[in-house]
Formats: C-alpha cells, sequence, structure tokens
C-alpha cells in the first residue's frame, strides 16, 4: 500500500503505449517487454524519483497529484503542494513552477493546444503557460474555496473538479475553463481563459474580474442549501453537466450507524447504499449572445455516485455508472433534454463500484469505465448499439 494513496489518481498513457504512473513519490514509464507484443511481460522503462529532483516536493509529504501531457509531447505533472512541472517523456529537461504559498493540489487538471495548463487549488484557479521552453503563471484567479473542513468523500479542500475546458478558438467561440467551487452550496463556475473582454465587468461586488459565470446548483431541487461535487463537469460545446456527490446520510437510521458511513471513504464504497446514494444531474449552457450561463434541464431519478460520466456525440448521449436500489448501473442520459433513455444493470458488490473512475467510448462504441478492483467494459450490443 503506498503512503500517498492520491499519486494513484491519474495516469497516462502515450501514443507509443508507454504507460506512466506515480507510486509514491516516484514516475514510472512501463512498456511491453516485447514491442508490438502485448501479451509479453509489463516492464518498467523508466523511472524518476522526485524527492530526488532539489525543491520540486516541499515537505514529506508532498508528492505527485496529477499527470497529462502537452501539445507538443511533454510530460505535465503537478504536486500536492502547489507545484506544476513539465518533462520530456524520457524524464529530461525538468523544470517546475511554484503556484504559491499555502496552495494545494488535490486533482489533476486541463492542458489547451495553447499551452495553457489549468490547474485549481484550495486558493485559487490558476493559467500556467508554456511557451515550448519556459513555464510561467498567466493569471490567477479567486473563486469561492469553501471552508477548510475536508467534506465527506473530498480529496481536499478547494473545488473537487480537475478543470474542464469550454469553448475552441477554431469554432470562434467564447473560451472558458469550467469547475464547480466549495461554496456550501456549490456553483458552476466558468473563467475566461484568453483575454477578458474589454467591455466586461465583475458579475457582482467582490467576484473576481475573470468569472464569467457563476451559478448555484440544486439539481432542480427546492429550499437546497448543500450541493458537493468531486467529479469533473462534463463538457460539449456550451454544454455543462454536473452530477451529485453529497454522501450525507439521508434517512432516519440510528445515529450510530449514520456516524459510521459518515467517516472517511466509507461513503464512497458504499455509495450505492440508499441510505447514502446521491441523486440528481444538472446540465447548463452558456448564452454567447447574453454572455449568460443557464440551466437546460435537471433529472432527479438518475443517481452517479462517484464516477466521472462521457458523452457520445454520435448518439448525443451523456452516461455515467450509476447505481438503482444499490445495483450498479450504466445510465445514459439524452444530452439534450436529461430525460433517461436506458440503463443496464452490472451487479451489487464492491466490484462494480466505480470509485471516482472515468468512463470513456472507444473507437469500436464500447463504453469502459474503471471501479474499484479493475474495469468494466460494454459492449455496443450490450447498449443496443446506442454509444
Amino acid at each position: 500500500v503506498p503512503d500517498n494513496g492520491l499519486s494513484l489518481a491519474y495516469q497516462l498513457l502515450d501514443k507509443d503505449g508507454i504507460f506512466y504512473a506515480f507510486r509514491d513519490a516516484t514516475i514510472y514509464a512501463c512498456t511491453d517487454e516485447v514491442v508490438g507484443d502485448i501479451l509479453s511481460d509489463v516492464v518498467v522503462k523508466l523511472s524518476l524519483d522526485f524527492k530526488d529532483v532539489e525543491g520540486l516536493l516541499q515537505s514529506d509529504d508532498d508528492g505527485p497529484v496529477g499527470i497529462n501531457m502537452s501539445y507538443d509531447g511533454y510530460l505535465v505533472f503537478a504536486t500536492a503542494k502547489g507545484n506544476v512541472g513539465i518533462m520530456t517523456r524520457e524524464f529530461t529537461d525538468l523544470q517546475f513552477i511554484s503556484l504559491g504559498v499555502d496552495e494545494e493540489v488535490s486533482n489533476s487538471f486541463a492542458l489547451d493546444e495553447d499551452g495553457g495548463i489549468y490547474v485549481v487549488t484550495n486558493k485559487h484557479m490558476h493559467r500556467v503557460q508554456w511557451d515550448g521552453s519556459v513555464l510561467s503563471i498567466a493569471w490567477t484567479a479567486d473563486y469561492g474555496t469553501g471552508s477548510e473542513d475536508l467534506v465527506v468523500g473530498r480529496l481536499g479542500t478547494g473545488s473537487g473538479s480537475t478543470p474542464s475546458l469550454m469553448g475552441t478558438r477554431a469554432a470562434g467561440q467564447d473560451r472558458f475553463v469550467v469547475i464547480t467551487d466549495a461554496q456550501e452550496l456549490m456553483h458552476l463556475v466558468l473563467f475566461w481563459r484568453d483575454e477578458i473582454p474589454d467591455d466586461w465587468t465583475p458579475i457582482a461586488p467582490g467576484k473576481d474580474l475573470r468569472i464569467a459565470a457563476e451559478v448555484p446548483i440544486t439539481f432542480g431541487e427546492a429550499n437546497v442549501n448543500v450541493s458537493i461535487s468531486e467529479q469533473s463537469v462534463l463538457v460539449r460545446g456550451y454544454g455543462a453537466m454536473v452530477v451529485n456527490n453529497d454522501y450525507r446520510v439521508k434517512n432516519d437510521i440510528p445515529q450510530i450507524i449514520a456516524n459510521t458511513l459518515s467517516g472517511g471513504f466509507l461513503p464512497i464504497l458504499f455509495s450505492n447504499v440508499p441510505a447514502l446514494a446521491p441523486f440528481g444531474v444538472e446540465k447548463l449552457e452558456w448564452d454567447p449572445i447574453t454572455r449568460t450561463l443557464n440551466t437546460v434541464w435537471t433529472n432527479h431519478d438518475v443517481s452517479c455516485p462517484n464516477g466521472i460520466p462521457t458523452m457520445s456525440a454520435t448518439s448525443n448521449l451523456a452516461y455515467c455508472l450509476g447505481q438503482r436500489n444499490r445495483v450498479w448501473t450504466l445510465e445514459a442520459m439524452d444530452w439534450d433534454t436529461g430525460e433517461s433513455v436506458f440503463f443496464k444493470e452490472t451487479g451489487v458488490g464492491l466490484r462494480f463500484n466505480s470509485m471516482y473512475a472515468g468512463m470513456i467510448i472507444g473507437p469500436n462504441k464500447e463504453i469502459v469505465t474503471g471501479t474499484i478492483f479493475g474495469m468494466l467494459q460494454f459492449e455496443a450490443d450490450d447498449v443496443g448499439g446506442k454509444s
């Protein structure tokens, strides 16, 4: 068992079949022992202990968190104490930059084709810039970071979402970085990625000028004063979909049981249990004419307890690993209306629990998701060819 469990959260596979993964403070590059033979043993090609890089780790409890690849083929990483670094895939030419004092990272990050690296910490939203030779900080923005108390199911304080990117320059669209914040009543927040429009003013007194929109997420429920999400916001076009990850005990059960279920990561392990299972999905959309963010639909009935959702442009469906009455399911919702289109049951046990894993759609329309003990794959025929 690693000392730093967060180091295992994010991995990367490059175009050459090299798999990059952290364990504690060390990054490993792994590949097939026999090139081209996927049945041969997996071997470690390279490794680098970050503790051997002077100044990279700021304390004994610091360590790597996220990893991604720049558009020009460099490995980009972040550390828990707020350093962002870059190096070649051969672990050479490493450089890093600090995001500031007391900045902590508990999510991965997003990158764009212009060298932008978007990192959210417990204090700020940052754009780090890679110009092909040097890292610099392009901008830093405030957001609603919430309480310093760790919320049940969260890996850290501040935002619970890895940033998502909205809008493309090729389509002439407004371009944003998107997160959910950490206010008690969570908000979906859009930040201008590039130059802030000359005629833009703060959305409210005291708000950072870079914030383009900040809308409370209630999942369509009246009189809600608390909402939580730990997943990346699912973005396509100007649409952004948020899933509910509020694991607070909901039913009238004995307090001693409620206290037990509310501790540590037990709620995630048992987030298919009715007393804990969160319900609700909400989609919002940016209007470039009025320059406002508005709710398009909510679905009260779908439960996506702890997995990262995805969608298919071909089927126009959004997918998540959900649950219905303790049974883990694949859930499919219409991207335009939020209507539940179909679901497929998997099983009840922990082996079907997504445990924060991401979901992807493969080249043959298969839907693949990680689970706490491995992976699940749904073939196109399993879902009526709709993926």
